[in-house]
């Protein structure tokens, strides 16, 4: 009993570690001539780096990674590959660990409208900010972890983050929703 204790003590602990090894490896990654070509043609390979994501307001610097799967999201924080790539139009969506494997999203419960978030993309910085609450619920907020629509397409160019809520139970997700203010093909507030 004491050592599965421990185990599970140790586990968070464990994860962050090995998160902190993946993104070294993928912030050299975000970094060469065949990631910058992928993104161009959107043909990022699953697990591999895909944009730099920093909400000064949290202290979050992490690699986010394509795909939402276990492997992928070992990393910390993965792509919807169903939505687009940051910068295109529509609704961009990541998903991040809120415990464990660097827990990317622990907090992001305390953004509010107005608040900030860069992606650094090959081809550029793209700075999201979260808008007001709309559509009779705050923001961000909770939905089902079986309600997809919030990654489904949107008008604009829009940023959705998703984590698992409340903290240490994946029984619903928590979500916050940004839009596009400023990047390479914009000139200020879209």
């Amino acid at each position: 009993m004491m050592i599965g204790g421990l185990g599970l003590i140790g586990h968070p602990f464990y994860t962050d570690y090995m998160a902190d090894q993946t993104q070294e490896q993928l912030s050299e990654q975000l970094h060469t001539a065949s990631t910058r070509e992928a993104f161009e043609v959107g043909k990022v390979k699953e697990a591999s780096a895909v944009t730099r994501l920093l909400i000064p307001k949290l202290n979050v610097d992490t690699i986010v990674v394509e795909g939402t799967s276990k492997e992928a999201l070992d990393s910390g924080a993965g792509h919807y590959p169903e939505t687009p790539l940051p910068g295109e139009p529509g609704n961009v969506g990541i998903a991040g660990h809120r415990t464990t494997y660097g827990k990317p999203f622990a907090d992001l419960d305390l953004l509010v409208p107005g608040d900030r978030v860069e992606l650094q993309t090959p081809i550029g910085p793209f700075i999201y900010e979260m808008v007001e609450p709309f559509d009779g619920h705050a923001n961000p907020w909770v939905i089902q972890p079986d309600d997809w629509s919030v990654v489904a397409p949107t008008k604009g160019h829009m940023l959705t983050l998703t984590t698992c809520h409340p903290k240490r139970s994946d029984k619903q997700r928590l979500v916050a929703r940004l839009r596009l203010v400023e990047g390479p093909t914009q000139s200020g507030s879209s």
